[in-house]
């Protein structure tokens, strides 16, 4: 087992308390797990890593787990869940969040920046646009679950940003979010546990930064319940307009961000 440096888990707390606070916002008013700010966060502060991507791309979907469970439950005692919407996307969901996760132990940094990039400037455009609602048997949801979660294993996000702008044209916001942050939460929690079995690479790539991962994570932990429930409670109160318009910058800010990162790779 590696020895755990104390100045590297304290440094790490630091950087999961600044992360959380601003992930637990983002989760709250858009169903997001947090992965869009834990990886350019994780990329910039983590200490230099032995391996590829993979390793910002796994601590981050830890972080989302972390972060989709405290969201789940703002939104869960609101009665803002789907459950019959989530049982149909789970099992895609799930599979193809854990093969995607595999694949990055052998992608490039840049690969995974420009596309979280283009992901951004996408779900930026899709929230300054009025949506169409349609009877939910217009489309099949389980067909559109596998690739989303081979996207969010790959990028280390939690498929937020396309499952809301998916839910919504189904149902309210608020329960397109409260239910794209439980399946988020399902899909990490499977991804992780499923490469963790299966997958010897990992021990050995995340042995390293450990410390700094430990404290980034316990950061998280501690400052998630203030910060998802106070956003899950604002998101119920703003109508939609200003949500949808305040969500545009969010992301529209979020791409030009990580374009810059990838471009200086």
């Amino acid at each position: 087992m590696a020895e755990i440096d104390l100045p590297l888990l304290m440094y790490g707390v630091i950087v999961g308390l600044g992360a959380g606070a601003v992930a637990g916002i983002l989760a709250g008013l858009a169903g997001v797990g947090g992965g869009l700010i834990y990886m350019p966060v994780l990329y910039a502060c983590m200490p230099v890593v032995h391996g590829s991507v993979a390793v910002y791309v796994f601590a981050s979907l830890v972080a989302v787990i972390i972060t989709g469970f405290f969201s789940t439950r703002a939104h869960w005692n609101l009665g803002h869940i789907d459950y019959q919407a989530a049982i149909q996307l789970l099992p895609g969901l799930i599979i193809g969040a854990a093969l995607g996760l595999w694949c990055t132990l052998r992608l490039p940094e840049a690969w995974v920046l420009l596309a979280l990039a283009g992901l951004d400037a996408w779900i930026a455009f899709d929230y300054g646009r009025k949506p169409e609602h349609r009877p939910s048997g217009s489309v099949s949801l389980p067909l559109f679950s596998g690739p989303i979660g081979f996207v969010s294993g790959m990028l280390g996000i939690g498929g937020g940003t396309m499952l809301a702008p998916l839910l919504r044209r189904f149902v309210a916001l608020r329960f397109a979010v409260g239910t794209s942050a439980f399946c988020g939460l399902m899909m990490a929690l499977g991804a992780v546990a499923i490469n963790m079995l299966l997958e010897a690479d990992w021990r050995d790539a995340l042995a390293s930064p450990l410390s700094f991962l430990l404290g980034a994570w316990l950061g998280i932990v501690l400052i998630l319940p203030k910060s998802t429930g106070w956003s899950a409670h604002l998101h119920a109160m703003l109508p939609e307009k200003m949500l949808r318009l305040a969500l545009k910058t969010v992301f529209a800010s979020l791409s030009a961000g990580l374009l810059m990162a990838a471009v200086l790779v």
